[in-house]
């Protein structure tokens, strides 16, 4: 039979009957995926929400018994619509490779693969979907699930959207039908291991319905069937979404399941599912994005993709009116700020873990950008067309990975050390902690392999699943063990050089330390440490490219890659490797032919990658010095260690560094406290010390972080009043350029015999002079502008009375009979049936943070056993907290109550004095985890952190009852702050916090969480604490975001009765770790006030305006500001002050600007 490429539309004859008996009864139960059921029309009555005004003409003809006519009214109905909004498609979309014109007439293409679906005989698409696509059944190709995912459906939309033809449309809209019903009837179960492509074919469907519905040769009757095919996979997935948690998958879900309750209002679900869907994202983002606002997932294109969901979901919610929780946005916004910060010169994405997709990010960053207008993401998104040029440098991510980079152009350098600590342990993480990725010179040059796809071939596990293939250091040739701690313990940047330390247990009880050394814009150190184990190991530094072949010098083992090394081809940008070894380490170079890299949208085999071998016993290490070069001849370079007798590796290194011209030396220490120490001809008590002198010996540069003294040959180079966190010097012709990272205050000398001009970060500054000494003096400062100003007042509460006087006041019956009641003006909220059902009457627009009472009349019983009470973080009938009223044969007890997926946890019970059948008032409370209940004086509570957002909700089992004066308010005000552990309370001016046993309460101040994580934030923060316990401690949190992250600052009381000042450190697996201590006289029996102050890395503590404690960590550098106490506190009148943009150290002699580097430091 002769194939007509366009047919019109017109109902298959195969399809006769199926159609209207297909998915309907889908919608009464929750069934295993995508069965196929018998239903007919007069299931739309549970389909539809009939009540709806919009659907009285689809009503009437079923109340009619015409159930053809109503199926004829629904597809007029949705033709017509026009209230209900979707995304526009994007021109021209779609996976896979055939047409749409091709889709249409049953043609499919994915790569070398093409299939014919068209069966003749029936006039009609009928897709084999177990088609293994060039697999095998146990092993299928990749198209398998890309087909159903309907990846290839948005080639059909757009082109029926922005075509013209009428033919060709009716085509396309007829093959959407064909496909679609054709997918409902053969698929009628799938693995869980296709979720995932259930989310993504539920998104696909939404959006060709979207576009399609309009089309005039839609059959009333297949529209039905689409519909339940539609409903049956959301109901579905809402299912799933109770077990599935914890990756993009749930977030997927969540996204097609909110996209299907927006856009087809009409199903009875979807207020439920909307509300649902909400939540449920919610809850993910707060248990997993982790504290430095990177999502958990360690791999850029899944944080990408997350991030884009999050997207689609205000695309959705903005044109239809929702509101979305702030949370959502913020966490999107966060997610593409660590997409930008860590994107590549050629503002690619840097290919870590499964990251096939070189531009993954690139629409999160632009739809972030666009909604803050912010023109540095807009400049990235736009590939440098739109916006400017960021100002962004290095910047650190202290959970995740750190950037160094020289700046933005084609050309900068760039190295990403990645070492992303999180509890994912899943598929998309690979074995490679602590591993880099560099690029220079408008190439990347040393590259992570990547991923090909996730077919379980030699190659893609080799990529995917071996240590070797990452660039790090593999330990007696197996992958680093997953979900062990990962921690940064040192990051310092200035415009002359950046520093990062981390560590990884990945080969416990081997402890893998690498500090990265940028010496700005030119070339790097890379120092790895090994140590916690007295045994024998063997040991490999590795080192991937993008294609190049790799030579290696058999006496220097110098390895050079790219530049002019294959004749006959154009010279490229390279780069070259110098090794320098430990003492005794014999190390054997390795130039392996058999790796495999993605360049791009390609996977490059049998490519030349690089080890360092060597075996050692005890602690050993391996320094490399990694030198970019332009393209052309390759830069010579040489290194060789200092020697510094009876001081191991894993205390301090230090080598001389042959350069083209240059000579540098490095020095580093890993001492918990740095010594004074020589490293040949010169002397530092620095943590880390550079030098450069010219070929013809003079000083062209220098730095040294945590320290106060550099010397040369006798010489001073670096003389600092106190010890400075970071400095570099350059000399330029007559002009030293002083740079400095975090704040100091002081003077600082250095040796600079031929200049006379100098800048302190590009500021002109007076100096002295004393021979070849010039001084400078410095005052460290910044302008922090107020954002908050608390004083806990209970009029700050929003709070609602619902006494439901002739409206039920936007409470929502659920289940159950529910009515007003009452005589006249004054009457209550009703539930009449005594059935052996939960009812609940939902109310969804309620704080996560809550406050709710109700008084209670119970009523008729149909049971003994029966309860009345208040449903609170309400998500839906099978999702919710309550506490009730039981009774039961033996009396009357008060519960609280978790119901999660259905199943049902009693968290605390107690008896109730006064019987289940006296009205009463029942109280409860939701603050971070802590639950409370309480009926007159009977209270109980309970910790639980499984539901922490939601809505309200009237309840009732088994009895009638009725409800009046429903108070809700907020248990803190949510506008500010946000609780997260302990039992938190505000009343009469004073937050109220008492924590759990053996732990702390806390509260963090959104409002006070930076817009971007890349900035570093500086704070001034100040409030009055009483600690009414007997022994521990209250205080102020700095950089907080999480229970886990951030600086506590506190006071506190010991068993001894002494009286201290601390400050503590943590950033998950980066701590606890102290930071400072100090005694207090005072006794702290009474209100004091407690002030924190923290800028840069230096960090400040006042009791009653005096200072008692000041200390520097550099690891935290972005968050907000919360208050936490392990002992029964209070506090009142917070302020606080923030700058999220860093302002430059200002000169303090006569004659320097005291101008703001940028603004006034004020930002967020």
């Amino acid at each position: 039979m002769r194939r007509r490429y366009f047919p019109w539309y017109t109902p298959r004859q195969a399809r006769a009957g199926a159609a209207a008996t297909l998915v309907l009864a889908l919608v009464a139960t929750v069934l295993s995926p995508g069965r196929a059921a018998a239903a007919d029309m007069s299931d739309l009555g549970e389909l539809l929400d009939l009540t709806r005004p919009e659907l009285a003409a689809v009503a009437a003809k079923l109340a009619a018994g015409n159930e053809a006519g109503a199926a004829g009214e629904l597809k007029t109905f949705y033709a017509g619509r026009t209230n209900v909004h979707h995304p526009a498609p994007n021109a021209d979309a779609g996976g896979g490779d055939a047409s749409a014109d091709e889709l249409a007439a049953g043609i499919f293409r994915f790569g070398a693969e093409t299939r014919d679906f068209y069966n003749d005989a029936q006039q009609r698409i009928d897709v084999n979907w177990q088609d293994t696509w060039g697999g095998t059944q146990d092993a299928p190709g990749s198209a398998q699930t890309l087909m159903s995912d309907l990846a290839f459906m948005p080639r059909l939309i757009s082109a029926y959207a922005y075509g013209t033809d009428p033919v060709k449309r009716a085509a396309y809209a007829a093959a959407w039908m064909d496909i679609s019903l054709d997918f409902f009837a053969d698929v009628q179960s799938w693995p869980q291991g296709r979720n995932l492509s259930a989310a993504k074919r539920l998104a696909q469907l939404i959006s060709a319905f979207s576009e399609f519905r309009t089309d005039p040769g839609i059959d009333a009757s297949d529209l039905v069937a689409y519909l339940s095919g539609v409903h049956a996979t959301a109901k579905y997935l809402v299912g799933v979404m109770q077990v599935h948690v914890g990756n993009n998958w749930y977030v997927s879900m969540a996204r097609s399941v909110y996209a299907t309750a927006v856009f087809l209002p009409e199903f009875s679900a979807s207020t439920g599912w909307e509300w649902f869907a909400v939540r449920s994202l919610e809850r993910f983002l707060r248990a997993h994005v982790k504290g430095d606002g990177v999502y958990r997932e360690p791999a850029f294109n899944y944080q990408a993709y997350v991030a884009d969901l999050l997207n689609t979901v205000t695309r959705i919610a903005d044109p239809n009116g929702r509101t979305l929780p702030d949370s959502l946005v913020r966490t999107s916004d966060w997610i593409a700020d660590s997409l930008f910060a860590t994107r590549q010169p050629n503002l690619e994405v840097a290919m870590v873990g499964d990251s096939p997709n070189a531009d993954a990010g690139t629409a999160a960053i632009g739809r972030t950008g666009a909604r803050n207008s912010w023109p540095d993401f807009t400049w990235v998104a736009s590939g440098r067309t739109e916006g400017t040029v960021p100002t962004l440098q290095s910047t650190v991510y202290p959970i995740s990975f750190a950037v160094q980079r020289s700046g933005w152009g084609a050309d900068a350098r760039y190295m990403l050390i990645n070492n992303q600590n999180s509890s994912y342990t899943a598929s998309h993480r690979h074995p490679d902690d602590l591993s880099l990725v560099m690029a220079a010179y408008g190439r990347p040059l040393i590259v992570d392999s990547g991923v090909g796809d996730y077919s379980a071939t030699p190659t893609n596990d080799w990529m995917r699943r071996t240590t070797e293939a990452h660039n790090t250091i593999e330990v007696d040739g197996v992958p680093q063990t997953a979900g062990v701690p990962r921690t940064t313990s040192l990051w310092r940047s200035n415009a002359g050089l950046d520093i990062y330390r981390g560590t990884t247990m990945g080969y416990r009880p081997v402890v893998h330390d690498r500090a990265v050394y940028f010496i700005k814009p030119g070339y790097w150190v890379v120092s790895d440490d090994l140590t916690g184990d007295t045994a024998a190991h063997n040991y490999r530094q590795l080192w991937h490219f993008p294609g190049d072949p790799v030579t290696v010098n058999p006496n220097t083992k110098v390895a050079t890659v790219g530049f002019d090394t294959v004749p006959g081809a154009a010279p490229v940008a390279g780069v070259r490797l110098v090794p320098v070894a430990t003492a005794g380490a014999a190390l054997t170079p390795t130039v392996h032919e058999d790796g495999a890299v993605r360049v791009g949208d390609q996977v490059l085999t049998d490519v030349d990658y690089l080890s360092y071998d060597w075996r050692a016993t005890g602690s050993t290490g391996l320094d490399t010095v990694v030198v970019p070069g332009k393209a052309g001849a390759a830069p010579a370079v040489t290194a060789k260690r200092i020697a510094m007798p009876g001081v191991g590796h894993s205390v301090a290194t230090a080598m001389e560094i042959g350069l083209p011209n240059a000579t540098g030396r490095f020095y580093l220490s890993r001492e918990a406290t740095p010594s004074s120490r020589a490293f040949g001809a010169a002397t530092t008590n620095a943590e880390t010390a550079y030098l450069e002198r010219a070929s013809g010996g003079g000083l062209t540069r220098y730095a040294l972080t945590r320290g106060s003294s550099l010397v040369d040959h006798g010489a001073t180079v670096i003389a600092a009043s106190a010890p400075v966190s970071d400095v570099s010097v350059e000399l330029r012709g007559a002009t030293a350029q002083i740079s400095l990272g975090d704040p100091f205050t002081g003077t600082l000398s250095i040796n600079a015999p031929n200049v006379n001009a100098v800048t302190v970060n590009e500021t002109p500054t007076a100096f002295t002079r004393t021979g070849d000494l010039i001084t400078v003096s410095v005052q460290a400062s910044f302008s922090p502008t107020p954002v908050l100003d608390d004083e806990f007042a209970d009029a700050s509460l929003d709070r609602t009375v619902y006494d439901f006087n002739g409206s039920r006041d936007g409470w929502t019956p659920v289940q159950g009979s529910w009515s007003l009641t009452g005589a006249g003006p004054d009457s209550q909220l009703a539930q009449t049936s005594t059935a052996d059902i939960m009812s609940f009457a939902a109310l969804q627009d309620v704080p996560n943070d809550v406050v709710m009472a109700a008084d209670i009349v119970p009523g008729v019983r149909g049971q003994t056993t029966a309860r009345t009470g208040l449903a609170f973080r309400y998500q839906d009938s099978r999702n919710y907290y309550r506490a009730n009223v039981l009774n039961s044969s033996s009396g009357a007890t008060l519960q609280l109550v978790k119901v999660y997926d259905g199943e049902t946890w009693i968290l605390a019970t107690t008896e109730l004095p006064t019987g289940a059948n006296a009205p009463h008032k029942l109280i409860v409370s939701a603050i971070g985890k802590h639950l409370t209940a309480k009926v007159g004086d009977t209270s109980i509570s309970a910790d639980d952190s499984q539901l922490p957002t939601g809505g309200a909700a009237a309840f009732t089992h088994r009895r009638a009852a009725t409800f009046d004066n429903i108070v809700i308010r907020e248990g803190i005000d949510q506008a500010n702050w946000r609780a997260i552990t302990g039992s938190v309370s505000v009343a009469s001016g004073q937050l109220h916090l008492t924590p759990p046993a053996g732990g702390r309460a806390h509260v963090l101040a959104d409002s006070t969480l930076p817009s971007r994580f890349s900035e570093a934030c500086d704070y001034v923060a100040e409030t009055t604490v009483t600690i009414n316990g007997s022994v521990g401690n209250a205080g102020i949190s700095l950089r907080d975001t999480t229970d886990s992250y951030g600086y506590r600052i506190h006071i506190g009381k010991t068993s001894e009765g002494t009286q201290y000042a601390n400050i503590i450190r943590e950033a998950h697996a980066s701590g606890p770790v102290g930071v400072g201590s100090a005694s207090i006289s005072n006794p702290l029996t009474g209100p004091v006030r407690l002030g924190a102050v923290i800028h840069g890395d230096r960090i400040t503590v006042t009791l009653n305006g005096v200072e008692v404690l000041t200390a520097r960590d550099t690891v935290v550098r972005s968050g907000g500001v919360g208050l936490y106490a392990s002992t029964q506190s209070t506090f009142e009148n917070i302020t606080v002050a923030q700058s999220c943009q860093r302002e430059r150290l200002r000169p303090s002699a006569p004659g320097a600007s005291n101008r703001p580097d940028r603004n006034d430091g004020a930002g967020g």
